[in-house]
């Protein structure tokens, strides 16, 4: 005979319709989200979704190259360190989420599990240099594929020296996590007779600063050469548009570095909440950045629509007997100029930049 059901609730009937075990895996798994604090429930969705579309931007990015049959370049390379440290990044914001009391006041965590808040302080250390080793090799991505697809010697040194500055940057956050407290073992043991950590928030708050303005930077130097294309204005707000996604990446930077100037580190497992999620965001979807001007030729081959086929106008040939054109440089149409100048792909039309070589 049937079961009767009539008058329950929609999810009460599911629930009589399903067998225990199903019934026992779904209450299983409720409970281990209500078991969560507010803030871990976060960082983890955050983390999920933000993780999925880095993963999914790098895999059309190299799908690119495959269809294109491009050796990989140094910005390729950079960009799976990129994805390498923000898997650990996110894998260890998890953590701290799932087992080391992320989202709980300190005060209660340390009276129901000092266990807990002992592995969040060891988390933070890996949480820190992770993060900040994926966003520098975010941005020496995006500064390698800005040298081939603008080439010029002025051009490069600019951004072979913000290469440089980004480095610095990675080694001094590195020297600041094992510095600032005295033994270094006081990071994550508060126990340590004779412990001290010297101006941390002050310290956080420079290496927030310092990052904020070289992603400024990154995403504003290419934009003189991008609207020095020859080619219709909404082609070169688009193009522009495409490469200045990265004021997004600032945008979170800025609201890090606001958290950082009121972050109360005597309450850290709770107001650690929003950093944790800035921090997850800003790795990932840097990647994303970093990938967008790359992935059109993997985009057409899902999406092949009409508007991916439009032809585009192509430019003489550098080095061409005309001295009008014999120094002009081109932008290659999917993002991977080579330097021996062979047409590729038409992702971002070859066009000619006005102004001759820097």
């Amino acid at each position: 005979m049937k079961r009767q059901t009539f008058g329950l609730h929609p999810l009460k009937e599911r629930l009589v319709t399903t067998s225990p075990e199903s019934v026992a895996r779904r209450e299983y798994t409720v409970g281990v989200i209500m078991a969560l604090p507010l803030g871990s429930v976060q960082v983890a969705v955050v983390s999920f979704i933000a993780y999925t579309l880095a993963t999914v931007a790098l895999g059309l990015r190299f799908w690119s190259r495959a269809l294109l049959k491009l050796p990989l370049r140094s910005a390729d390379y950079m960009i799976i360190l990129a994805m390498i440290n923000a898997s650990g990044a996110v894998a260890v914001f998890l953590a701290a989420g799932f087992a080391a009391g992320l989202g709980v006041h300190e005060k209660e965590l340390l009276a129901n599990d000092p266990a807990k808040f002992s592995l969040h302080l060891k988390l933070f250390v890996p949480a820190q240099l992770l993060w900040a080793a994926a966003n520098t090799c975010n941005k020496i991505s995006i500064l390698f594929l800005y040298t081939n697809l603008f080439p010029g010697k002025k051009f490069a040194r600019i951004c072979y020296s913000i290469i440089g500055i980004s480095a610095a940057y990675f080694v001094s956050v590195f020297l600041e996590t094992f510095l600032l407290c005295t033994p270094a073992a006081y990071n994550w043991d508060k126990s340590i007779p004779g412990g001290v950590c010297h101006n941390q928030n002050l310290a956080y708050l420079l290496a927030g600063i310092t990052n904020l303005v070289v992603d400024a930077i990154v995403v504003v130097l290419p934009m003189p050469k991008l609207f020095g294309l020859q080619m219709n204005m909404t082609k070169r707000i688009s193009i522009a548009g495409m490469f200045s996604l990265g004021g997004f990446i600032c945008i979170i930077s800025l609201l890090r570095v606001l958290w950082l100037n009121s972050w109360d580190l005597d309450d850290l497992t709770y107001t650690v909440t929003p950093g944790a999620i800035y921090s997850v965001l800003e790795p990932t979807l840097g990647i994303v950045n970093a990938c967008l001007p790359t992935i059109k030729p993997a985009i057409k081959r899902v999406l092949p629509t009409k508007s991916f086929d439009q032809p585009s106008t192509r430019a003489g040939t550098l080095g061409s007997a005309n001295s009008k054109n014999s120094n002009r440089k081109s932008l290659y149409t999917t993002g991977f100029a080579a330097h021996t100048f062979q047409p590729l792909d038409d992702d971002v039309p070859l066009t000619n930049i006005r102004g001759g070589c820097s």
